[in-house]
């Protein structure tokens, strides 16, 4: 199938992609993408040849109302937002509960996961100084009295914490405080009625490049090749690195290391989960996504 130009880093996680090219099988089962917020009317067609029946997007539904883009998606699917339990991680036999955004009831549901829940927030504030802590309060207010999203909050602990301690303490992070978001995506995937399935997040790089590398360990794939796949968005979203930079680092204050997806930083992570957990598959149960979770989305995707 040809490219979905205003889908940036649109690609299929299985089939596998083993040529590292960035044509779509119409009988794929799981994609990855940026977020589907720009898609021009003729590709929305293209992606609705694709048969996907949900899209599992790792943002809030404050950063998705704040997104740029017509939305044209919202006519396609149901916006649910998924009720990730306040606790760090799910109980092995709970399930994913989510309610509608919008009254627009559509058979195709399009899921929000937030990933930077308040403990997430709670945590890097705390990394801080005090007197960063204090001044941050200021930022705050202004940013709830003129609605930017949190943006100049974001930029104090973008400038003081997060670049310090770089991209891959970023998915560590993640990794650790947003257990129970990565596992209700996973769960997610052991429906058969989400299958076929979009994951993406802003730019299809960070949170769901974290996800797919989960869900790639689960389908029985190695290191090498999860890392090797994380990189390609850099290739994939190299004719939108003026995009990236804006959002990133002149929105952000992030460092330009934040842009860049190297197969060391997934390697990195790999080695610190199996480190930390003994074994992909030990954190995964860990965060309420035990061995029968795991070979039923394994079976789920690849039609076992």
């Amino acid at each position: 199938m040809e490219k979905i130009n205003s889908l940036p880093n649109l690609r299929q996680i299985y089939p596998f992609n083993d040529d590292d090219d960035d044509r779509l099988s119409l009988q794929g089962k799981l994609y990855r993408s940026s977020r589907p917020d720009l898609l021009h009317e003729v590709d929305l067609q293209k992606l609705d040849k694709l048969g996907i029946r949900s899209i599992i997007d790792f943002r809030s539904i404050t950063e998705y109302r704040k997104a740029s883009g017509h939305k044209r998606i919202d006519d396609m699917f149901q916006v649910m937002k998924v009720k990730v339990p306040r606790k760090f991680s799910y109980d092995q036999s709970e399930t994913v509960k989510s309610i509608s955004v919008y009254n627009n009831i559509r058979n195709r549901k399009h899921y929000l996961i937030d990933f930077f829940r308040s403990n997430y927030i709670w945590t890097i504030f705390n990394r801080a100084p005090w007197y960063i802590q204090l001044y941050s309060i200021i930022y705050l207010l202004v940013d709830l009295i003129f609605n930017t999203g949190f943006k100049y909050f974001v930029r104090v602990f973008a400038r003081n914490v997060l670049n310090q301690r770089g991209l891959l303490g970023q998915y560590i992070d993640m990794i650790e405080m947003s257990q129970a978001s990565i596992c209700a995506a996973l769960k997610l995937l052991t429906d058969e009625n989400n299958i076929p399935s979009l994951l993406n997040c802003a730019h299809g790089k960070d949170r769901t490049g974290i996800v797919t590398a989960l869900v790639l360990n689960c389908l029985g794939k190695s290191h090498s090749y999860i890392a090797r796949d994380y990189a390609i968005s850099e290739v994939s979203l190299a004719d939108f690195k003026q995009r990236l930079h804006k959002e990133i680092v002149e929105r952000m204050h992030m460092n330009k290391e934040f842009v860049y997806a190297r197969e060391e930083t997934m390697l990195g992570l790999l080695q610190y989960i199996e480190k930390q957990y003994g074994s992909i598959e030990s954190y995964l149960s860990c965060i309420g996504f035990g061995p029968k979770d795991q070979q039923k989305l394994k079976q789920n995707i690849m039609d076992l």
